[in-house]
């Protein structure tokens, strides 16, 4: 049998919004290689090594992350995830009608949540950060860690995609903005489940993740441009 090439996942040298796409790669054992591509320092900040390259990979609408899986190419970090749950593990999409449709509803929530944390991350001047981008936060974690109270997982009994997006966010969050994880048992419950699962665990321990560790957010975010030691 013909070895089949690897995914080609391309994204900015940061966790960001590839991060949740690895975790499920991971999980799903997918062959899968990173394209990284490293914002330029301060002050210019320059994206000129994706820029130059951009309109070269034949993509329809090109943007970052974007996955080549030839001859399929795609951009946008949710339609990313669903198709490779569509091609290896549906069941992480939802079974029934009335889950999938909840689970497409906590994606549309966790990609707002998502918003409101980086503006927060990326705005150099605090000040103008709108009040209610932090209450948003705060109110979707309190949320959050109510309905983890009763299940398992964000959709129930069933792990679905949608949890590798939201444990990533509250990684992030933990580990920049505020210590969620101590002060809501559920979530800190739910992290710990996620970390847990064997290949998941497996990467985070692996060399890939440890030996060339990569930060939270692009160099020219407030919150999370470094690469925080633990």
């Amino acid at each position: 049998m013909e070895k089949k090439d690897p995914i080609i996942l391309g994204y900015w040298n940061i966790r960001g919004l590839a991060e949740p796409i690895r975790l499920l790669l991971e999980y799903l054992g997918v062959n899968y290689k990173d394209e990284l591509y490293d914002q330029g320092p301060a002050p210019e900040y320059s994206r000129e090594c994706w820029l130059k390259k951009k309109l070269e990979l034949g993509l329809d609408f090109p943007n970052l992350p974007y996955l080549i899986d030839s001859p399929i190419k795609i951009t946008e970090s949710v339609a990313i995830m669903r198709y490779i749950c569509n091609k290896f593990e549906p069941k992480l999409l939802g079974t029934k009608l009335e889950e999938i449709a909840y689970v497409d509803m906590l994606c549309c929530v966790l990609y707002d949540f998502n918003g409101a944390k980086s503006e927060i991350m990326y705005t150099t001047d605090v000040a103008s950060i709108p009040k209610r981008k932090f209450e948003i936060l705060a109110e979707q974690i309190k949320r959050f860690a109510k309905m983890l109270e009763t299940k398992k997982y964000l959709a129930g009994d069933k792990l679905t995609y949608v949890d590798f997006m939201c444990v990533e966010y509250l990684d992030g969050i933990n580990d920049l903005i505020e210590p969620i994880l101590k002060t809501y048992p559920s979530l800190e419950r739910y992290y710990k489940d996620m970390m847990s699962l064997p290949n998941v665990q497996k990467y985070k321990t692996s060399e890939k993740f440890t030996k060339n560790p990569k930060p939270y957010n692009n160099k020219i975010a407030r919150l999370g441009a470094a690469v925080l030691k633990k």
